[in-house]
């Protein structure tokens, strides 16, 4: 017969095996991710702005930037903006460039969009916080009513509601959402970290007045 006090215990580790049995094994995390995607429409703009997700230890765009850029990439060859401007002040690789620099030379290098048609933005590497000084240095130059705001799906909604928050109607375009299609349970753990991450960053951003959920 087993002691009062390990029923408890037991009790635990069978909630934690069926919960990670979900985790891995159910859709549970691609349906707590859809809610975060915003995919507007692009229309035809005069700015893409795309927001960095990182580089490696090499200097070497990260996968989820790759992505974004890609879809940035795409939006410029169909017409639906003449600039981009590559957003991120994490610093990185032997040069010490900024993601946002190691962004534009991915561009120029491998995507071969004319260096006068990119701008960088370096100064902060916190999503509002780019947001903000991004409009403060660009917003007389620029109408971003009329740019386009690129990213990982998972970070649109954010995005969006951040520039709602700033009277900013530009539309949010969604990159690619591979992560929908984990193909093995270890990605879609992965993926389930970071829809916790992103639901924690929302409310945060939401308690510290960066922007309404409604």
């Amino acid at each position: 017969m087993l002691k009062p006090a390990v029923k408890p215990v037991i009790g635990l580790i069978i909630a934690l095996n069926i919960g990670a049995i979900i985790i891995l094994f159910s859709p549970l995390t691609e349906t707590l991710y859809r809610p975060l995607i915003v995919d507007e429409p692009p229309g035809h703009g005069e700015l893409i702005v795309i927001f960095s997700a990182g580089v490696y230890a090499n200097g070497f765009p990260g996968f989820r930037t790759m992505v974004r850029l890609r879809k940035g990439v795409d939006l410029y060859r169909q017409g639906a903006g003449g600039k981009i401007l590559t957003l991120g002040g994490g610093w990185q690789g032997k040069n010490g460039d900024s993601y946002a620099e190691i962004m534009a030379k991915e561009l120029v290098d491998y995507h071969h969009i004319p260096e006068k048609n990119l701008l960088t933005h370096s100064e902060t590497s916190h999503t509002y916080d780019d947001i903000t000084s991004m409009l403060k240095r660009f917003g007389s130059q620029f109408d971003f009513n009329r740019a386009i705001f690129v990213s990982s799906s998972y970070h649109t909604y954010r995005i969006k509601r951040i520039l709602l928050k700033k009277a900013i109607s530009g539309p949010v375009v969604s990159a690619e959402p591979y992560e929908l299609n984990p193909r093995s349970p270890v990605e879609r753990l992965e993926l389930f970290k970071e829809v916790c991450r992103e639901y924690i960053a929302v409310v945060y951003s939401w308690l510290a007045g960066w922007l309404d959920l409604t």
